[in-house]
């Protein structure tokens, strides 16, 4: 075997050594941008794309880059389980920053084949290049996750338009602008000549910039996005504990008249007790029971989440202390690992809406259901109230609701019609790790 044919199967080997490492940084840094990390399925994934390449190399196709991001989507989705809202941000981080390394690549590979006139030399210049070109790489994408992996795992939103136009603009004109999915590659970057050459080298590297002062941007706006919504959360905290004081102060001073006419009452009881008046001694005692219950609360609400169950026999209380029925069958799976004050946002808010729409309703017979249903890892928050039908505007309180079920990966949807208003919210508990 000759010597330049030893070097063309060294550099194809090559080749296939540098496209697996391409692929190992790419799942490396999408499972550690959303806190993932797939390297159990590592292999699996070089070896499906060393495939690929081979069936490119023998089909003669050269287009392949957006077949092989559609691929690492689907591959996130399915096998390590990322949904595809998260998996949106780093794919398009990973899709412009590997077309960059394409582009400098054809363009140093061209001056190679146009400068170095010993074929064993320009096969080492190409393999030190590449080295160069994937310790950029690695680099850029350590430097990203490191410093932005909590924005990258941000849903997508319109935040994400920020990135994602730019980004496709970037991608589109890189590819079509030097032929990088084309077989003519060669004959045009000898048609534009070396003066051009290094103007695209030029342009390469300052677009890079863009597209690293892009994230910057991005992972800002996220950021604030994110402060935004927690001090929502924290204001509708704040916002809940006041309420609770005042109806806890509220509670404490009709249980302290009720304590106070406690004798007066015993007096009554014990005087229809002498007189033999049994029908009166007990219609009174049920008038007292009933008031009791309205000041001690209903039957014993037990939910596996102490703050809850505070929480929770306080609105039922004060929902029962302004004539309304409250129907309340709440159980948190002890397996469920939600924080118990995400918990007191939605079904605080949930009880707060019922009860003020219930009050505002004239009919007598006003109630409040809410129930839990546990499948798999989902819990299923579900609450039903009377309602005067009209316009549905979402407050602060919806808007809270909403920002913990993405939290946990779920969704809050609402209905009315008939004089009824429900509620379904729908959270995944985190693992024992705190990972959603």
């Amino acid at each position: 075997m000759s010597g330049p044919r030893i070097m063309e199967l060294l550099f194809y080997g090559w080749w296939m050594v540098y496209n697996g490492r391409v692929q190992y940084l790419e799942i490396d840094f999408l499972g550690g941008a959303v806190g993932k990390p797939g390297r159990k399925l590592t292999l699996l994934w070089i070896a499906v794309n060393e495939l690929f390449i081979m069936a490119k190399l023998w089909a003669g196709i050269t287009n392949g880059f957006m077949f092989h991001i559609l691929l690492l989507l689907l591959f996130s989705v399915t096998l390590l389980k990322i949904p595809w809202r998260v998996a949106v941000a780093p794919l398009v981080i990973i899709g412009t920053l590997y077309t960059f390394i394409e582009g400098y690549s054809a363009v140093c590979m061209y001056w190679i084949s146009r400068h170095m006139g010993s074929k064993v030399w320009g096969v080492v210049l190409q393999i030190g290049i590449s080295l160069l070109l994937l310790a950029v790489y690695d680099g850029i994408l350590r430097l990203v996750r490191r410093r932005y992996s909590a924005a990258l795992q941000w849903p997508v939103s319109s935040y994400l338009y920020v990135l994602l136009f730019p980004c496709g603009f970037i991608v589109l004109l890189v590819r079509v602008g030097l032929k990088l999915d084309s077989g003519d590659l060669e004959r045009y970057f000898s048609a534009v000549g070396i003066d051009t050459s290094i103007a695209v080298f030029l342009i390469l590297s300052g677009a890079m910039v863009i597209f690293l002062l892009m994230i910057r941007i991005f992972c800002i706006i996220v950021d604030q996005a994110q402060r935004e919504n927690r001090m929502a959360i924290l204001n509708t905290q704040l916002e809940g504990q006041k309420t609770y004081v005042d109806e806890a102060e509220q509670r404490n001073r009709e249980y302290s008249k009720f304590q106070h006419d406690i004798h007066n009452h015993l007096l009554v009881l014990s005087g229809l007790m002498r007189e033999r008046d049994y029908e009166k001694a007990q219609e009174y005692v049920d008038r007292l029971y009933a008031r009791s219950r309205l000041l001690t609360g209903t039957d014993v609400i037990v939910t596996g989440s102490g703050v809850l169950d505070v929480l929770l026999r306080e609105k039922v209380s004060f929902g029962m202390g302004n004539g309304i029925r409250v129907i309340c069958n709440v159980r948190i799976p002890e397996d469920f690992c939600f924080d118990e004050m995400d918990l007191c946002i939605v079904f605080g808010n949930i009880l707060d809406n019922g009860i003020r729409e219930c009050m505002k309703d004239p009919a007598e017979d006003k109630e409040i259901s809410v129930c839990t249903k546990s499948h798999g890892r989902f819990l299923v928050i579900e609450s039903v109230n009377s309602w005067t039908p009209r316009s549905v505007e979402e407050g602060i309180g919806l808007t809270n609701i909403r920002n913990v079920a993405a939290k946990y990966q779920g969704m809050a949807e609402i209905c009315s019609r008939d004089g009824r208003f429900s509620i379904s919210v729908l959270l995944r508990t985190p693992g024992k790790d705190g990972v959603v």
